[in-house]
């Protein structure tokens, strides 16, 4: 992989340099950007697109071993872990808007009565408060963990799991009372 990186350097002294960055900082940028993605692939691509901008910006490195390319090299690897998650949360927000068909919580959906149609159930969903609405897209469309939706909405793993169980039971109730109507 390495030298892929390397076709986007000129100078045999930025080659050098970059070869000792990959090899020091790797490890570390690979572990900060899992820390912000949980998911390996997505923490490899991250570090992978950090590589490509820092091979290309070869000059801007004076020494690799510095404190101030250490700094560098690790923030911009988080960066790009951050970037990463967004888009990632983006991509999630326009599959859930309206299509709940990747629910995946097989146990949840066994309650539900087996005559409710798709149209139902999505129309049931948007009349969901959004807090709830919100914690079980993140649970169940983009397969969060309960803690990893708490860090994202700055709350307590608690507090989002009553929120899931109440969004269920309210998802309940709305179409209990549709099969009334």
């Amino acid at each position: 992989m390495i030298a892929m990186y390397m076709s986007f350097i000129d100078s045999e002294d930025d080659r050098e340099k970059f070869e000792i960055i990959y090899h020091e900082y790797r490890k570390r940028m690979v572990s900060v950007a899992y820390s912000i993605l949980h998911n390996n692939e997505d923490a490899e691509d991250a570090v992978h697109e950090t590589f490509i901008r820092i091979a290309k910006n070869m000059k801007a490195i004076d020494d690799p071993r510095s404190k101030k390319t250490s700094a560098y090299v690790i923030t911009a690897a988080k960066n790009n872990a951050i970037n990463l998650f967004n888009k990632n949360k983006r991509a999630c927000e326009h599959i859930f808007t309206g299509d709940i068909g990747n629910l995946t919580d097989e146990r949840f959906f066994e309650k539900m009565s087996l005559t409710e149609s798709y149209k139902e159930i999505v129309n049931a969903v948007e009349l969901l408060n959004e807090t709830y609405r919100d914690v079980m897209y993140y649970h169940f469309v983009c397969d969060m963990k309960i803690k990893d939706i708490a860090d994202l909405l700055g709350e307590k793993p608690s507090a989002v799991q009553q929120k899931l169980i109440r969004g269920k039971k309210k998802l309940l109730e709305i179409l209990d009372d549709d099969l009334r109507d």
